[in-house]
């Protein structure tokens, strides 16, 4: 790949404006290291733009120099994508606007910089709920939880990131800029283009807001950590637990006892979850608009199983604590490893 010449660098700091470059090697070095060390790469300059239009007007100088571009949100992925090697480095960590919160509309519009966990919480003030959820949504951002069509741990009941997004604004490889904030549910006009966007990692353009869809919050939760004996135990479980909750079902993360055995060795403040030492984990949550029926519902389920013959330890999280203690075990097993 050619290094990019003087006159494009010159011409992308001078339309990035003040604040808005930099290639100070020590403001640049947290941004190229994939978080566990094990990508790390180059560029010569990291644009970090304020606006779409900033953003239209950096991507057009590259198509004309013909300059290639990584671009980046958070920088939690585990498969390097987001590290350059020697291209430019265009973050959107500045794209920080909230546009427009409706409940009405169970819809909301944000910047491609918003994280993860501040759009759940814009939703959460209106009375609605965003259901993505993934170890990293403290520093994972809205468009990159899209490129990379993130699936998180409620996907059994709300689907991947492509389900949850009802329009996109992006700007184009030659700095044109995609207008496609929809938020109708009911739309059959033609090509669904923004989902040629999502999960492309940058390659088609760089996402610079989303309108996602909300969901009512649940009035009652239940979690528990269970031991199987096989993988295909807990596929029949999870069939179980579909059919006996009606949908009910939040999270199923199956886990095997290696990875149990990573976590409890290397991350700190973790402990062996159930009183056995099972080959399989499952952690299960259920959710309802009900108070008190998501727990009703569990002790059901986890009833009938153990009668079954499918599951053989279990343990129900009491209060928050516990639950918070069941999912470190699962959201720490990439970083154990």
């Amino acid at each position: 790949m050619t290094s990019p010449s003087p006159e494009a660098l010159a011409a992308l700091k001078a339309a990035a404006g003040p604040g808005g470059w930099t290639d100070d090697p020590s403001d640049i070095a947290p941004w190229l290291t994939e978080w566990r060390n094990r990508w790390s790469g180059n560029t010569p300059l990291m644009l970090t733009p304020r606006s779409t239009g900033e953003v239209a007007r950096l991507i057009s100088i590259c198509a004309e120099h013909r300059v290639a571009v990584v671009p980046q949100g958070g920088d939690t992925g585990l498969v390097g994508g987001q590290i350059p090697f020697g291209e430019v480095l265009l973050s959107t960590r500045k794209l920080r606007a909230v546009r427009d919160v409706t409940p009405l509309d169970d819809a909301m519009t944000v910047e491609a910089g918003v994280t993860l966990l501040e759009a759940q919480q814009a939703a959460e003030a209106a009375g609605r709920r965003f259901p993505l959820s993934l170890a990293s949504e403290g520093s994972a951002t809205i468009g990159g939880v899209i490129s990379t069509n993130a699936g998180g741990t409620q996907v059994v009941r709300y689907g991947m990131m492509r389900d949850l997004v009802l329009g996109i604004e992006a700007v184009m490889p030659d700095g044109q800029v995609f207008h496609g904030l929809k938020r109708l549910r009911k739309d059959n006009t033609g090509y669904d283009l923004k989902q040629l966007l999502i999960g492309a990692e940058g390659t088609l353009g760089v996402v610079t807001a989303a309108t996602l869809k909300l969901f009512p919050i649940m009035r009652s939760r239940a979690t528990a950590m269970v031991g199987l004996e096989t993988a295909h135990a807990a596929i029949e479980l999870l069939a179980r637990a579909k059919a006996e909750t009606g949908g009910g079902v939040e999270a199923f993360e199956l886990m095997k006892r290696i990875g149990m055995e990573f976590v409890l060795k290397h991350i700190p403040d973790t402990r062996e979850p159930l009183e056995s030492t099972p080959d399989w984990y499952v952690l299960i949550e259920l959710a309802s608009g009900e108070p008190g029926a998501a727990d009703a519902a569990l002790e059901r389920l986890l009833g009938d199983a153990f009668e079954a013959g499918l599951i053989i330890d279990a343990a129900i999280a009491q209060n928050d604590a516990q639950r918070a203690a069941f999912w470190k075990v699962r959201e720490e097993q990439s970083a154990a490893q």
